[in-house]
């Protein structure tokens, strides 16, 4: 009996992952030394559809050293709702500065599901926190 508790424990700590209710993938792209296209990518993995995601870019030098941040939205009210296992694409573009290329994060701010009046804001230790 001990044997299959502890199997049952085992493998439902192995089958059980992370979830994680967005992925964001962001991808820098260097144009003729001129310039920097940035997209910014983020899945829905919530299970249920995301009427407005919204968020702030940070940019950061080659040395680690923040320079600033502007905000970005991904989803708006009046578009589609974003579903679950979709994704949503935004790009945005720096100009190239000195040799070392800069880095990026993506934050999201604000969230709101669609038939929700409930805002929320999702940090990825924290969770989803009401803000509104």
């Amino acid at each position: 009996m001990k044997k299959a508790i502890l199997y049952l424990l085992l493998s439902g700590m192995a089958f059980a992952g992370d979830n994680e209710p967005f992925t964001i993938e962001i991808r820098p792209r260097v144009i003729d030394d001129a310039k920097i296209l940035v997209n910014v990518e983020v899945v829905n993995h919530v299970g249920r559809p995301v009427d407005y995601l919204e968020g702030f870019i940070a940019e950061y030098s080659g040395d680690k050293e923040f320079i600033g941040e502007e905000r970005m939205v991904l989803v708006y009210n009046y578009e589609p709702a974003l579903q679950t296992g979709f994704s949503t694409t935004k790009t945005t573009t720096y100009p190239m500065v000195g040799k070392k290329p800069p880095t990026f994060t993506f934050t999201i701010s604000k969230v709101k599901f669609s038939g929700e009046h409930r805002v929320f804001a999702w940090h990825p230790k924290a969770g989803f926190i009401r803000i509104d």
